[in-house]
């Protein structure tokens, strides 16, 4: 479960990461009581120049300051990732001092004396003592370094510098002759002076950190192996937090959209209410997701790291700073009173944003790595085990190898391995692991399969709740592709509301007379079969009247099928007419008036995918190649800065969904339930699409305003073609509707 909460996933998904976020969370509820953020908040002032909060020494009896440290320090032995999942934990309980400025101090000093600087063992045992804090400037500002006998010449202001106040080191970089340095410096260092602000979240207070003709021997040199590096694990460690805030902000507004009323009723209830909530879980989950995979990352390529890096950063803070914006807007006046705690959590994220910088700034960094060719590959490590699932897959799928996808699924079918995720004889049974590797195993021979599209849907439908004959005569066909289906479920007058089908089903002596119409229908006019909903009894509460009902669309009487032009000017959809066409008997599927149930089924051991190994989309790659190839104003085939931005926006959401795929994957593999992945990558795919799309389109200028053969034609096809996404399967906002009910638990309407 959640952070506290029950909501979404936290940073961390393995046992490991969520055991260590029960205990961390177990002793900040014990060890730092929410009053102690409120009582700095009351006192309005900047705390005493050294002040250390009390919890202090309990943070490091409880190996929270080392963590992340190697055990040769006397830290954990941990990595940036474990750090993550502590600094949400520590943000969503508004953990006050300079815990988050000095375990990011320590981590880049880390990567120091791995590049060789052996002066910084001695601060990082201190740090994983608990002994010493410490603060990093994330600028120069005007500081600058001068040669000098011994060393060199500080002189300037850092910009405004978190913990700084309570800090015993502080890291500080400067502009020097050959390019920017870095020093550690002591806070009691002559000519430093250190003046504590008061600050937009007075329980992590900034510091005015003065130079005026500082001398730092050479030895306070801090050598790093990347200029980029104090920045992006900087991006990272800030990304954690800002999960935490955002985190604490959704549950601040569930909880009070639960038990405040209005109009006789929880504002949960209330659809406006309901979607912003819903929303404010899928930013949360992307932010996560993204912070996850930059952590991970910290140890890769510079320009991995740093395209990572730059998204989480992008994302993260940007997401706390709304939740929190939407929390104080779903308490209403209660929010905006100085005695609620909401405007804590906007406070945090303030500080933190603007510590930061702009999150235009992260998206144009990270549109320039990419157009350089910085890519981050997602890997998915399986058990040992899955060597010998491989092995066994392999003399099957060779059968496969060189045919093309509608082939190589009827070569398949009667092995198992076409859908190996189902029961025998129709599959292998296969659990999360054994479907991964035989995927593996498939791309490794170039073994691509036809998809079964709406099949996808019937198969696990006749699993469960067909007869026998149906199963035998439906699904070996369905399997091998040789059986087309296609969906008989909405209508004009319910769309996503299927409980309010009209479509008629009368029992006769025959069979079942059906009479109504059908509407959105893709694949009417080519499909074999379908699926149809349709009321038997129209006495019967809405959903307890609805039968499941199997339709031969080739050889049934009276079914009439006119295609739907669509916007594109094409015809994908159908309208599909019933007048008085008999089914027999035995083309129920389950029981009559149980229809309802069958079509929410879903197969409890459901097909696990494998994640895409790279996560840009072709639109994206074709957006960034565009960016890459051109300078200028946009109208004229070129693309600005602001498009930059545009893009970067869209490679965060796309690495998000990426990261969203695998973290779901894992867990499936793990043996936990997959969350709230599915019900979040459905909501973020889509409109994500659409922007691609929109995007392309923009880009083209004045040659897109043109619907002749060319890259105008494609981009506005494209365009008008996205429009769709978000109202297939689903409208976003019933989507929305079903987020907020079932994982935030939110009251239904």
């Amino acid at each position: 479960m959640g952070i506290g909460t029950g909501i979404g996933t936290g940073i961390g998904i393995t046992e490991e990461h969520r055991a260590l976020a029960d205990s961390v969370r177990g002793w900040l509820a014990r060890a730092v009581p929410r009053g102690e953020t409120r009582e700095l908040l009351d006192a309005q002032g900047p705390s005493a120049p050294g002040a250390r909060p009390a919890h202090w020494k309990g943070l490091a009896a409880q190996g929270l300051t080392g963590i992340h440290l190697p055990e040769a320090y006397g830290g954990g032995g941990g990595d940036l990732l474990d750090l993550a999942v502590v600094l949400e934990e520590a943000a969503y309980a508004m953990l006050p001092g300079p815990y988050l400025a000095t375990v990011l101090t320590s981590a880049v000093l880390h990567r120091a004396a791995e590049a060789g600087a052996e002066h910084a063992a001695g601060p990082l045992r201190e740090f994983a003592a608990g002994d010493r804090t410490a603060a990093l400037a994330l600028g120069p500002g005007t500081l600058t370094a001068t040669p000098a006998p011994g060393g060199h010449r500080l002189d300037g202001v850092a910009p405004p510098v978190l913990g700084a106040d309570a800090a015993d080191l502080i890291l500080l970089p400067a502009a020097a002759p050959d390019g920017a340095r870095w020093f550690l410096l002591d806070a009691g260092t002559a000519g430093l002076a250190v003046r504590p602000h008061r600050s937009a979240d007075p329980a992590r207070p900034t510091a005015e950190v003065r130079a005026d003709a500082v001398h730092v021997p050479a030895h306070r040199t801090v050598p790093l192996p990347d200029p980029a590096l104090p920045g992006d694990l900087a991006a990272v460690l800030f990304a954690a937090d800002a999960c935490g805030t955002a985190a604490l902000s959704l549950r601040t507004a569930t909880e009070h959209a639960l038990v405040r009323e209005q109009f006789g009723r929880p504002i949960g209830a209330f659809q406006a209410v309901k979607h912003l909530c819903a929303d404010m879980l899928v930013r949360l989950e992307q932010a996560r997701a993204l912070t996850w995979d930059a952590a991970r990352a910290a140890g890769e390529d510079a320009g991995a790291r740093g395209l990572v890096a730059a998204l989480a950063a992008a994302t993260a803070p940007e997401v706390a700073y709304t939740c929190a914006k939407d929390a104080i807007q779903i308490l209403g006046g209660i929010g905006f009173t100085w005695e609620h705690d909401a405007h804590l959590q906007l406070r945090r994220a303030v500080l933190a944003r603007q510590l930061l910088g702009p999150a235009d700034h992260y998206r144009l960094r990270a549109t320039r790595l990419a157009e350089g060719g910085a890519r981050r590959e997602l890997a998915l490590e399986l058990p040992a085990e899955a060597a010998r699932h491989r092995a066994e897959a392999r003399p099957h799928l060779a059968a496969a190898r060189g045919l093309g996808p509608r082939e190589a699924r009827r070569a398949l079918a009667a092995t198992g391995y076409a859908a190996p995720h189902l029961p025998a004889p129709y599959g292998l049974g296969a659990g999360p692991v054994r479907q991964l590797a035989i995927q593996q195993e498939s791309r490794a021979q170039g073994v691509r399969l036809s998809d079964l599209s709406i099949a996808t849907w019937v198969v696990p439908s006749l699993l469960t709740y067909g007869s026998d004959e149906q199963r035998e005569r439906y699904l070996p066909a369905t399997l091998r592709g040789d059986l087309q289906w296609c969906q008989l479920f909405s209508e004009p007058e319910a769309g996503s509301d299927l409980a309010a089908l009209r479509t008629r089903a009368v029992r006769t002596d025959e069979g079942w007379r059906i009479t109504g119409q059908k509407v959105w229908t893709s694949a009417a006019r080519t499909a074999d079969h379908g699926i149809l909903l349709a009321r038997t009894d129209p006495d019967a509460p809405k959903h307890r009247g609805l039968t499941y009902f199997l339709v031969d669309m080739k050889q049934s009487r009276g079914i009439g099928i006119r295609p739907l032009k669509e916007i594109t000017g094409a015809s994908l959809f159908n309208e599909v007419y019933f007048d008085d066409v008999l089914l027999p008997p035995d083309a129920v599927v389950g029981e009559v008036g149980d229809g309802w149930r069958v079509a929410r089924h879903t197969l409890g051991n459901e097909r696990v995918h494998m994640a895409d190994q790279m996560t840009f989309d072709t639109g994206l790659e074709a957006l960034i190649a565009r960016s890459a190839e051109s300078d200028g104003p946009v109208g004229a085939g070129a693309v600005d800065d602001v498009s930059r931005a545009r893009i970067g926006l869209l490679a965060a959401e796309a690495h998000a969904l990426a990261c969203i795929g695998l973290r779901t994957t894992l867990q499936q593999v793990s043996g936990r339930a997959p969350g709230a992945g599915a019900s979040v990558r459905k909501l973020v795919q889509t409109v994500h699409q659409q922007k691609v799309a929109e995007l392309a389109l923009e880009l083209l200028g004045p040659d897109g305003a043109v619907d002749e053969p060319g890259a105008g034609e494609r981009a506005l096809h494209g365009f008008l073609m996205s429009r769709c996404l978000t109202i297939a399967g689903g409208t976003t906002q019933i989507q929305l509707n079903v987020v907020a009910e079932r994982i935030l638990g939110l009251p239904r309407d």
